[in-house]
């Protein structure tokens, strides 16, 4: 199972939420994030379920290095130690117009 944090908001249909398994959810300003368990064939599909935009969703294998980072068109797997790996996950995502300090895929064992 893999760990990530989802923002209600980048979701196109949040009916989704119903079929995870939410650890905990919090509010943050406008934000209502989801802690969430989910399986790495669903977590590599998530995308599909992100609104239009500058969003995007990350999610890690706890005890290890790899760190899934799924945009609503493309997917990019990183780890997490060696920054040199995150190169294109960040131009992607600067170039879809998620601000750089927003890309820095904090991960939580």
């Amino acid at each position: 199972m893999l760990k990530g944090t989802i923002v209600e908001n980048s979701l196109r249909d949040k009916s989704i939420l119903a079929s995870l398994q939410i650890e905990k959810t919090r509010q943050d300003g406008d934000w209502v994030l989801h802690d969430v368990l989910i399986g790495e064939a669903e977590a590599i599909r998530f995308g599909q379920y992100l609104v239009d935009g500058p969003w995007y969703i990350h999610f890690w294998e706890p005890g290890t290095d790899n760190v899934l980072i799924v945009f609503k068109d493309k997917n990019f797997m990183i780890e997490h130690s060696d920054k040199t790996t995150w190169t294109e996950a960040i131009a992607y995502g600067k170039f879809i117009g998620i601000p750089e300090e927003q890309l820095d895929f904090v991960v939580q064992n």
